[in-house]
């Protein structure tokens, strides 16, 4: 037997202490897949894992879910008895393991403590150590054992997961007869790299469409792609009275800047990776009764990490710097501090080495945003007969 299925037999009950993010405690479970999980966590994080335990309820069956209420996470005294308690289930230490990634540093302190104290030993006791570029997310273990992520994860972490694990609902870009098509985007982008102008006049385009609301009211005064040297799927928008409502608001919004977000999905998905990326492409995201709106333009799922894409046709320094920023605080909202965040614009140069370094500066972090611009765009698109070349986009899907 290899030491992988030995070690996943020992693990029989699992501590987890539970923070504002709960996908860390989610890739430990099912990574281990333990018989009992103990849930630790505070006022301030019971939302947390009430989601937490819906979804380890799901993955992991049969097994049984406790558990544990910590009245004061500032207290170590607090912390400890909970700790004991969970302890005191067992019949022995031996079939324990406390991960202590989640919770606050004074709850993870004093819990590393308590198990300690009853006898837990350095080798069940670990924390999820996310990696980075070149270094895979693994659990390290407090006597130096390490353990990859990727080769204990199965099966693959979804969009929908992760989603549900921050009480996110999200609703998929529908698909109807008639839509644009990846050829479409394909065409609109080597026009634009030829002459970046475009983009704004067809961002002008969606606004007066958008503005006529309806085809019987746009017919006598349609978009007509031969006028901006575009060869699409339609002639006209609209091509008739009787054209669809929600076909022409589809085009209408594809045509001003969503062309952008089905061509970069479309390159991330032709990439060869391992493990393969789940690729949404206009996600339509809610949280709450309110359903307040956390609507991302491109989001990828790849082994344990996701990654959320804001895309947009502006190249002005301050449009282009409020969508940066706006991405990377969502990314957070959707997956939590293991995400990753990017900005694809048609900004010069000058302008994303700009605005690279003001996300730098303000984050300090190793997972910040990263900003693409037209050289990039043009790198990766083989519109003027090049190979494409998408070694800068594979490389921040590897980071």
């Amino acid at each position: 037997m290899s030491e992988q299925m030995q070690y996943e037999s020992n693990v029989e009950k699992l501590i987890l202490l539970v923070g504002s993010n709960p996908l860390p405690n989610y890739l430990v479970a099912r990574a281990l897949r333990p018989e009992c999980v103990g849930l630790v966590y505070t006022k301030e994080t019971e939302v947390a894992k009430d989601r937490l335990k819906s979804e380890l309820q799901r993955v992991l069956g049969n097994s049984n879910i406790v558990d544990a209420f910590v009245q004061d996470a500032t207290c170590a005294l607090t912390v400890r008895r909970t700790i004991a308690r969970l302890l005191a289930q067992g019949n022995q230490i031996g079939s324990f393991e406390l991960n202590y990634t989640g919770g606050t540093k004074v709850m993870a302190a004093h819990a590393r403590i308590a198990f300690a104290e009853s006898g837990g030993m350095p080798e069940q006791s670990s924390y999820l150590d996310e990696g980075g570029k070149d270094v895979q997310p693994r659990l390290r273990y407090d006597n130096g054992r390490a353990l990859s992520l990727e080769e204990l994860c199965s099966p693959a972490l979804e969009l929908q997961t992760v989603l549900a694990l921050h009480g996110i609902n999200h609703r998929p870009r529908s698909s109807r007869e008639g839509a644009p098509t990846q050829d479409d985007a394909r065409k609109i982008l080597c026009a634009v790299l030829q002459e970046p102008e475009l983009a704004k006049k067809l961002y002008e385009e969606r606004i007066r469409l958008e503005t006529l609301r309806k085809p019987k009211v746009a017919v006598s005064e349609p978009f007509q792609p031969s006028a901006y040297g575009l060869d699409l799927s339609i002639r006209g928008l609209p091509e008739s009275e009787q054209t669809n409502s929600r076909l022409y608001k589809s085009w209408y919004k594809f045509i001003g800047g969503e062309w952008l977000e089905e061509w970069i999905g479309t390159k991330i998905g032709e990439l060869e990776m391992t493990p393969v990326p789940e690729v949404v492409v206009g996600v339509n995201a809610f949280r709450g009764e309110n359903r307040a709106n956390l609507e991302v333009d491109v989001a990828v799922v790849r082994g344990h990490r996701t990654y959320f894409v804001s895309c947009t046709t502006d190249d002005t320094k301050s449009r282009c710097k409020s969508k940066l920023f706006e991405v990377a605080v969502r990314s957070r909202q959707l997956g939590g501090d293991l995400a990753r965040a990017a900005l694809v614009c048609l900004a010069d140069d000058k302008t994303v080495r700009e605005l690279q370094q003001d996300i730098n500066d303000l984050w300090g972090a190793t997972n910040t945003t990263r900003v693409f611009g037209l050289s990039d765009l043009k790198t990766w698109s083989a519109c003027e007969g090049q190979q494409p070349n998408l070694y800068a986009l594979e490389s921040w899907m590897e980071s």
